[in-house]
């Protein structure tokens, strides 16, 4: 099943998923491939940066939507950028991918990973682990001693890489979620949770259909919340929105 689907694949129903790492002092250190190197946030022209990644991964569809999510999320640490936002550059100076160590007070844990993302064209280089090790330091730098992270079903492929890396499930009560990740992944670390039969969201597979009549190559994000009904797609380096009716069976384009 993993070979279908996207890294960040938006046809799975969205379920939240929470991982942690109690032990910070027996992680693997995982160095960088020859030609990529390490480098924190610098200025506000990094904003681009980090929002050419996650536009390239597919997590987000809306160049509008990235930005506003950048400045909700960040205004809290501001001032601390140059500190807990890193990013991989590669020999041609491309910032390539980011993570973010957040301060926290979750459920006893006082430190979070945030928005991990390795662009598409990055993909499969042997980054992942070396980015969490780079995390990792950063987190007992800081002199934090165990660290929580926020993951969902739609990234499976970082998910299996958190589990890979040694951080286990922590909120085993959100049962589906997890149910769904062991169905794409089998991963050994999922061995209490059964398999499901069906792991994917009609609505998104319906709307996914109905932009493969419009577009040969897209990424696309559904909102639906608080009576939404708006989709952002990213084709060929072009964004356009649609309004989805009959449950994604019709759509309209609005921009």
């Amino acid at each position: 099943m993993e070979n279908n689907l996207k890294t960040y694949e938006p046809t799975i129903s969205y379920h939240e998923l929470i991982m942690v790492l109690d032990n910070l002092e027996n992680t693997k250190n995982y160095p960088l491939p020859n030609g990529y190197e390490f480098v924190f946030w610098e200025n506000e022209k990094d904003l681009q940066s980090w929002i050419n990644i996650h536009i390239s991964t597919g997590e987000f569809a809306s160049i509008t939507d990235c930005e506003k999510t950048f400045y909700d999320f960040y205004k809290h640490i501001e001032n601390e950028l140059t500190k807990r936002v890193i990013f991989i550059k590669d020999i041609d100076g491309n910032k390539i991918a980011t993570a973010t160590l957040s301060p926290a007070d979750e459920n006893g844990y006082s430190c979070v990973i945030d928005w991990f993302a390795i662009s598409n064209t990055a993909q499969g280089k042997k980054l992942s682990k070396p980015l969490l090790s780079k995390i990792i330091d950063i987190t007992k730098n800081f002199g934090y001693e165990k660290i929580l992270l926020h993951t969902q079903t739609n990234s499976w492929l970082a998910a299996k890489v958190y589990l890979d890396f040694g951080f286990v499930p922590f909120n085993t009560n959100e049962t589906l979620g997890w149910k769904i990740l062991k169905s794409i992944i089998n991963h050994p670390k999922l061995k209490d949770f059964e398999v499901c039969e069906d792991i994917f969201d009609p609505l998104a597979v319906n709307i996914k259909n109905q932009l493969s009549k419009i577009y040969k190559t897209f990424d696309f994000n559904v909102w639906y919340k608080n009576g939404r009904n708006d989709i952002y797609v990213h084709s060929n380096q072009n964004f356009h929105e649609y309004k989805f009716y009959d449950n994604g069976n019709k759509i309209v384009k609005v921009k």
